[in-house]
């Protein structure tokens, strides 16, 4: 795949950082600041013919304000418009305070063309699994009402459907059924990227596609019954949101030391 402009909106998704305050603390045997930096760089190129950008969830692994502050102005220098959403390892209000102006913020909505992302929030705090809240499907209703956009992408952090890998299917959305409910209710809804399972997916649910991305930190083993990490190199996944709806996307695989 080239880096030529794509006819439609080009959109870049990392996700799975666990950036921690400390640049040199490791996370399962990596370096995860050294990763980052390794996927930032890979992505460098790819967001000069990029629209926009999505950080789908663990933006940091302790929580630290210091972490949070480092990883925004790192994702700044892509210079495209972008939002983030909190996993499992994050702290809400301190993503939030961090993320709360700028290119890069935690607001729900990015428009790209003729194409809504609707970024939901599936942090249960203190547990390692996701939920959506009445208040966040009610902001999907919410956000679904008020655009006229004709496609419509939703992200999250945790899957919404089994990736089979059974340990990470223990611990992915808890009330899936829910949000499924809604995107077989609108057809606009055309594809579905989240993070948490740290390996790549692609699937495809009655038209709508479900799209997770490597980590920049560690892998995990896909179809591992129990929790395996898998030596590979950090990924990022682009996205060529077409205007008829269709969508064209892989996942980049980085090099690094």
């Amino acid at each position: 795949m080239t880096r030529v402009a794509p006819a439609g909106s080009r959109l870049l998704q990392i996700t799975d950082t666990h950036l921690f305050a400390d640049p040199s603390a490791q996370l399962a045997g990596v370096n995860v600041e050294q990763r980052f930096e390794a996927t930032l760089a890979a992505m460098t190129p790819w967001a000069r013919t990029a629209s926009g950008l999505l950080h789908t969830g663990d933006l940091v692994h302790d929580g630290s304000v210091a972490g949070y502050q480092r990883l925004r102005q790192r994702l700044e220098t892509l210079a495209l418009p972008g939002r983030v959403t909190p996993g499992n390892h994050d702290d809400r209000a301190r993503l939030q305070s961090v993320f709360a102006g700028g290119r890069v913020t935690a607001e729900r909505l990015l428009h790209l063309g003729n194409w809504c992302i609707v970024m939901l929030d599936s942090l249960v705090s203190g547990e390692v699994a996701g939920h959506l809240p009445a208040r966040e499907l009610t902001a999907l209703a919410d956000a679904l009402a008020a655009t006229d956009a004709a496609h419509v992408l939703l992200a999250l952090h945790h899957q919404p459907l089994a990736v089979g890998t059974a340990w990470l299917d223990a611990i992915g959305l808890d009330n899936a059924d829910a949000l499924m409910a809604r995107i077989a209710a609108e057809p606009r809804i055309r594809a579905v990227v989240f993070g948490h399972v740290h390996h790549a997916v692609d699937r495809e649910v009655a038209g709508c596609r479900y799209l997770a991305t490597p980590a920049s930190a560690a892998q995990f083993l896909a179809g591992a019954d129990q929790f395996t990490i898998d030596r590979s190199a950090p990924g990022f996944r682009w996205l060529d949101l077409l205007p008829d709806g269709a969508i064209n996307t892989a996942v980049e695989i980085v090099a690094h030391d």
